[in-house]
């Protein structure tokens, strides 16, 4: 089975790398650390089985996608998808018949990823680990299930143990509480047998027994028939003598005919407390109102026909409170207002006297742009006079500095200096001469050189200062030109200057200014001008707001005086009267006052007489309700009282309420005698009528005359007519008592001797315990058997399992390693001749045989390459025995291999790639020259972070060599 194309679309560093046409045989893939190789073998271990969660794989960038195309032993192919963490879609094309039940490589992912992924690790975990399970991998042959022989033996064992321990002895373990149940039974059955004599003679004896029990039961009945008779009567001697006490109280009741009817007493009891506390409350509210106001009704109704409004007057109190303060605030702040706007008038302007002055002068936008417009004029045309009057000191001073830049030429005087010279270095050369000719001669010839070079000198500074001159001139000429032009400016700026000054004198005038005002500072008189302005604005509304209100509370007070002065002849006696047309706003306060005290004395008189009426209301309603009582009563009394005064009124409904309790209460103490009479009738029959009552009755040998009720009590009372007293009903209650208690311990006494004999009967009853001790006997030998069934076939199962194992190991322990055998020989060219496995094949270790037939008892004893060379021939031996052929990964397993015998190595491997394909992961260049000089099929690619490229071996081999 060989992989032929791999597409890896997202993969840790892979990111839609493919890798196509691969071959059958060794494909080598090289490239430097972090490349990518480690990623790559976990793409192709988890190939067929899908990446698992819990690995330790390179995380995606966004979601594991890798795509394999395999092609099968017969050519056909399978196509393979993997996507995140689910199972892999395998989809087989050209299959009828699914061969791969068992999964597509058919050994599970354990067994691939130890013997088929080889890398170091792999090789290092197999040498230094003892593991059964990587041991079972590596020996192959069945070893998979053998390793589960002693887990199984050791499970059988100890079921085994826990049900009869380590040989099996019957009283132990499971086995015991059978055992000792059969032992007992045992011993009762031989006990049993020597019983049989005694038995007859204690059934005589019980016999006898049991009718001297009946005679003393039928005794007992009786008494205990006389006991409840006496208790009967006992418990209700007390009902019995109540009941003739009630008999003669109601003897002594009469009453006529229309005096026998229902008497709501409870009703008639509520009626007069409530009419007594109405009448109270009636009474103390009329004298509260007439203390307060007058003894005048009109007084009372004159104040409820103005209710509404006293009651709307004395509501909106708050709100004329409200507007009183309002009111004054807004007074306060108008008299701030005035002052503080009148201080910042005089601070402004002195000669703003009044309020009438600021708002005449015009601060509209239109006048103020004007305004600015004529200061920025103004401003300009005093700038620009000051620069045409700098301009022109200038002008004079640069006109004296070139004047005096103007110097006389006189060329005499330069020819009399020329003259002097050249005598006086004549005169020195020829009296030098006479001294040294020589010295004569240079002194002459250089006086005269040098008389020659000053005078040049000097002619060429004439005429540079001749040339200075002129230009001197011409530029006083010109600044002449532009002083004058300059003059003629100014002239002009100093009449708009006035034109300007006039026109701000007109702003002074305009805002009572002083002439010294500049115009920067009209323009900020201007500016507080408005804002005065606007204050003065908002100090009018403010002054037409407190106007407002003012009108609006002299209006209410003036709708509250109108209802105060109807009740000027009796309410408010001592107050003068308030004329609302001489309020002002200096008084308003003390006249609000005035007002609303008189308007809360008014609305506290209509409460007053609210009160009293609906106290007055509520006792008539109870009168009516009390007539209406009456009446329903039936009462042979005159209830009419319209003819009576007030006071006999009342005093006369109280009498009737009174006279009506009287009766009703002693009928109904009469009812209630008769009621507790029939009371006492029913418990006493309740008594009678029970079950042994009635038994007892019917001793009573009388005929049923009278209902049976009736003669239920009639012959109760002849029972108490026996007794005088309850003492005499006590004495013989206890007599019986008594002779009650004997007869039953003297049943008890029989009884227990009953018991006894029946036991001892029980006990004498052979036959049946010895069927019961062989039925014992059977029941626990059948309880055991299948415990000891249980026990053999655990004991047996795990003895043949361990033989199976033993002859299993000692049938396979010479045969196992022959192929890994010659694969090591050739590998280490013949120094390791063979491999013998441990004596415990479990023990993850190998023995070794050198050449000079010597054993190394154990790979521990190896250099660590030789140690891995023994574990990858065990893995390629293995390799080879597992079908069908599959894929192989080495990721840089030969780094601990000498040259050596890592070509004798790749030799194996050429050997392997004839049936198995193989990747060959690798960073080394030495690695990848051998694989090219000895198998010429191979495929090479080179890895660079992620990405593959088609390469040769020379070339792959160059990349390698300069990493």
């Amino acid at each position: 089975m060989k992989i032929r194309q791999l597409d890896i679309r997202d993969f840790g560093v892979f990111q839609g790398e493919k890798l196509e046409n691969l071959g059958e045989g060794i494909v080598v893939i090289g490239g430097a650390n972090r490349s990518g190789k480690t990623s790559l073998m976990q793409i192709i271990r988890n190939i067929p089985y899908g990446f698992s969660q819990n690995s330790n794989l390179p995380p995606p960038k966004f979601q594991y996608d890798v795509r394999c195309d395999l092609i099968v032993d017969e050519g056909n192919e399978v196509n393979i998808l993997l996507k995140g963490f689910s199972n892999p879609e395998i989809l087989y094309k050209n299959i009828i018949d699914n061969k791969y039940s068992n999964g597509l490589y058919n050994i599970d992912k354990a067994t691939y990823r130890e013997l088929f992924t080889i890398s170091l690790d792999e090789l290092n975990k197999s040498s230094d680990k003892e593991d059964s399970n990587i041991q079972s991998m590596l020996l192959g042959a069945g070893f998979k299930h053998i390793i589960k022989i002693p887990v199984a033996s050791k499970e059988l064992r100890e079921k085994a143990n826990i049900i009869g321990g380590t040989r099996g002895n019957p009283s132990t373990k499971m086995f015991k509480p059978y055992t000792e149940n059969i032992k007992k039974s045992l011993e009762g059955r031989r006990k049993s047998m020597g019983l049989l004599d005694t038995f007859v003679q204690k059934k005589n004896i019980f016999s006898k027994l049991q009718d001297t029990i009946i005679s003393k039961e039928v005794e007992l009945l009786n008494s205990n028939n006389n006991i409840i008779k006496l208790e009967m009567l006992k418990h209700n001697y007390e009902l019995n003598e109540n009941k003739k006490n009630l008999e003669g109280e109601l003897n002594n009741y009469l009453f006529n005919p229309e005096d026998i009817r229902e008497y709501n007493i409870e009703k008639a009891k509520a009626l007069k407390t409530q009419y007594i506390k109405e009448l109270e409350q009636y009474n103390n509210d009329n004298l509260e109102f007439q203390s307060q106001t007058s003894k005048d009704k009109h007084t009372k109704e004159l104040l409820l026909e103005n209710k509404v409004e006293i009651s709307n007057f004395y509501n909106g109190t708050s709100g004329i409170k409200e507007m009183r303060k309002n009111l004054l605030i807004i007074e306060k702040e108008y008299c701030e207002k005035t002052q503080a706007l009148m201080n910042k008038i005089k601070k402004a302007n002195n000669n703003w006297s009044s309020f009438n002055i600021v708002e005449e002068i015009n601060c509209d936008e239109v006048e103020q742009d004007i305004l600015t417009s004529n200061i920025e004029n103004f401003r300009k045309v005093e700038s620009e006079i000051v620069i045409c009057n700098k301009k022109i000191g200038d002008f004079k001073i640069q006109r004296e500095t070139l004047e005096k830049q103007i110097r006389p030429y006189d060329s005499i005087v330069y020819a009399k200096k020329y003259f002097k010279f050249t005598l006086f270095t004549m005169i020195l050369g020829l009296i030098l001469f006479f001294i040294d000719k020589l010295l004569g001669c240079s002194i002459i010839l250089i006086g005269g050189i040098g008389t020659a070079i000053y005078l040049f000198i000097n002619y060429s500074n004439s005429k540079l200062m001749l040339n200075r001159n002129l230009e001197t001139k011409a530029s006083i000429d010109n600044i002449e030109i532009v002083f004058n032009k300059t003059n003629v400016e100014l002239k002009n700026l100093e009449e708009n200057s006035i034109e300007m000054n006039n026109i701000m004198d007109e702003y002074r005038d305009i805002l009572k200014l002083d002439a010294r005002v500049t115009a920067e500072g009209i323009k900020d008189y201007f500016k507080i001008a408005a804002f005065l302005k606007d204050e003065i604005c908002e100090y009018n509304l403010l002054k037409k707001k407190l106007d407002n209100e003012f009108s609006a509370i002299c209006g209410y007070l003036n709708s509250i005086n109108v209802l105060i002065n109807k009740f000027d002849g009796f309410n408010i006696k001592n107050s003068k009267q308030i004329n609302v047309k001489e309020i002002d706003i200096d008084n308003i306060s003390n006249s609000c006052n005035d007002i609303l005290l008189k308007v809360e004395i008014l609305y506290k008189h209509l409460m007053l007489g609210e009160k009293t009426e609906k106290s007055f209301s509520k006792l008539s309603i109870v009168e009516k309700e009390i007539e209406e009582f009456l009446a329903r009563g039936n009462l042979d009394i005159d209830i009419s009282l319209a003819y009576n005064s007030e006071e006999n009124q009342c005093e006369n409904i109280i009498l009737l309420l009174e006279k009506y309790i009287s009766k009703g209460e002693k009928y109904t103490e009469y009812m209630n005698h008769k009621n507790e009479l029939k009371i006492i009738n029913d418990k006493l029959l309740q008594a009678v009528k029970g079950q042994r009552i009635g038994r007892l009755l019917q001793d009573e040998k009388r005929e049923l005359e009278q209902s049976r009720d009736e003669n239920l009590l009639e012959i109760l009372d002849d029972l108490y007519k026996q007794y005088d007293s309850a003492s005499e009903l006590n004495y013989d209650y206890e007599v019986l008592s008594r002779d009650n208690k004997d007869l039953v311990r003297q049943l008890d006494d029989l009884k227990n001797e009953k018991q006894t004999i029946k036991d001892e009967i029980g006990a004498l009853n052979s036959d049946e315990k010895l069927l019961k001790y062989e039925q014992d006997i059977r029941e626990a030998r059948s309880q055991l058997r299948p415990l000891a069934e249980k026990y053999a076939i655990y004991n047996t199962a795990a003895l043949f399992l361990e033989k199976i194992r033993e002859r299993f190991l000692e049938n396979t322990k010479d045969k196992l390693l022959k192929g890994a055998s010659d694969i090591l020989r050739e590998i280490t060219s013949g120094e390791y001749k063979d491999i013998m496995p441990m004596e415990d094949l479990m023990q993850g270790d190998f023995k070794t045989v050198l050449r000079d037939e010597s054993i190394m008892e154990s790979s521990k004893g190896l250099s660590r390459g030789t140690k891995e060379q023994l574990f990858l021939a065990v893995r390629i031996s293995r390799i080879k025995e597992i079908k069908p052929s599959l894929p192989v990964i080495l990721d840089d397993s030969f780094v601990n291999f000498d040259i050596a015998h890592t070509k004798n190595t790749v030799k194996a491997l050429v050997k392997l790639s004839k049936t198995h394909q193989i990747f060959v992961l690798t960073c080394h260049a030495t690695l990848v020259e051998l694989i090219n000089s000895q198998c010429i099929q191979a495929q090479y690619f080179k890895l660079d972070k992620g990405k593959f490229t088609k390469s040769t071996g020379r070339d792959l081999q160059e990349y390698l060599k300069t990493l």
